[in-house]
């Protein structure tokens, strides 16, 4: 693996999220990984650090959480700029990571360098959102798409979370990269060798919501307690809001998915502990836009706990399930494709093995956010000897 070059100085940056949850995978990586390449990191964020150990060139500057997305309009400029402008003084770039700082983030770049950190297709968000009412998707995908556009001739520095955001982004004034949402190599260091010792558990860490397969992974688990009930269920409490937490909760008692469990939101510090009960990975994602076009950062982290997965059957999943031979790939439309396959597995625990084995190789080779930050602290490089 190349090693990250350290600066000739040390370089100063502010990271900033207003929205994403406690240590956040992408986040927690982008900071720990600068922070290892010698740059000083202010870490702006509404977390609580309860038992995360702080590396000691990250300074986190906590604020407290806005819940209602109403008053985040109003709250949240409050909350971050009161921290933000006086950190921002002596640093060199400001790297934030959430669409409602946009605003905010184009005024600071009239006086710092800005770079916009760009995790999904926002406009395509509206447009599926169940809180949103049907007539307002539209108009309000068209004016996030238009305000996007505005900011960002501004702010001129983007970082993409995949290649298909790229065709939302063609300005040619724009400086940008695709730094995509790989797992870090340090999740490998505390992978269990004992996965031939393991009882049968399907697990499933993602954000819970209806396109990334909550309900399909409740059928899923519904019809293999019926052919298979030593088989457990692990499934993330991450949902998206309250409403589809209680009825995911109702599902459950309906069917009576005695073999799910449904675990705390996990830190990145405590994410093998999980992955270390499991035998199979699934990620189930619907076939819609915003799926297809997504590139999910579960699925690496799987590869890292040398687990074998069961993916749908979209193009990126698809790519990297087939090139590193290291699972298989199921119809989200048919919940009996995942079913089959979980049998299969269950059924050959040494082909599973062997899947497992094969994700992790590579992984190693093709998949480390490592590999990343070396290409991010160029970007920074560029940018900071710009005159732009």
């Amino acid at each position: 693996m190349q090693k990250i070059a350290q600066p000739k100085s040390q370089k100063t940056i502010v990271i900033v999220t207003s929205i994403h949850p406690d240590f956040d995978a992408r986040i927690w990586k982008h900071s720990n990984g600068l922070a290892e390449a010698g740059w000083k990191v202010n870490l702006i964020a509404p977390w609580k650090a309860d038992g995360v150990e702080i590396p000691k060139n990250i300074r986190l500057h906590s604020f407290r959480r806005v819940k209602g997305r109403i008053s985040r309009i109003y709250k949240i400029p409050f909350r971050v700029g009161r921290i933000l402008i006086p950190v921002a003084k002596n640093c060199d770039i400001i790297h934030f990571h959430d669409i409602d700082l946009l605003p905010w983030m184009v005024l600071m770049s009239f006086w710092k360098k800005v770079v916009y950190d760009i995790h999904e297709d926002y406009p395509e968000e509206m447009r599926i959102r169940e809180w949103i009412p049907n007539f307002l998707r539209e108009p309000l995908a068209l004016f996030l798409t238009l305000i996007q556009w505005l900011c960002c001739k501004f702010i001129k520095n983007i970082v993409l979370v995949n290649t298909a955001l790229e065709k939302e982004f063609t300005d040619t004034s724009l400086r940008k990269i695709v730094i995509p949402n790989y797992a870090t190599v340090k999740l490998t260091k505390s992978v269990k060798d004992n996965y031939l010792l393991r009882k049968p558990v399907v697990v499933f860490i993602g954000s819970q919501h209806l396109n990334n397969g909550s309900e399909l992974v409740l059928e899923i688990a519904k019809e293999v307690k019926n052919i298979r009930p030593e088989v457990r269920f692990i499934t993330s409490d991450r949902f998206a809001n309250l409403k589809l937490k209680q009825d995911y909760l109702e599902i459950i008692q309906k069917y009576d998915l005695t073999n799910l469990n449904i675990i705390s939101n996990v830190k990145p510090h405590q994410l093998m502990d999980i992955l270390n009960e499991a035998t199979i990975a699934i990620t189930p994602n619907l076939r819609v836009k915003q799926q297809i076009n997504g590139q999910h950062n579960k699925i690496y982290e799987y590869m890292a706990a040398a687990l074998p997965i069961i993916a749908s059957d979209l193009p990126h999943q698809s790519a990297v399930i087939t090139g590193a031979d290291c699972g298989i790939l199921a119809q989200p439309e048919d919940p009996s494709t995942f079913v089959n396959a979980i049998v299969r597995l269950v059924d050959d625990n040494t082909h599973a093995y062997q899947l497992g084995k094969n994700a992790q190789h590579s992984f190693f080779d093709n998949y480390s956010w490592e590999s990343q930050m070396i290409r991010l602290l160029k970007f920074y490089n560029d940018i900071l000897t710009s005159e732009h």
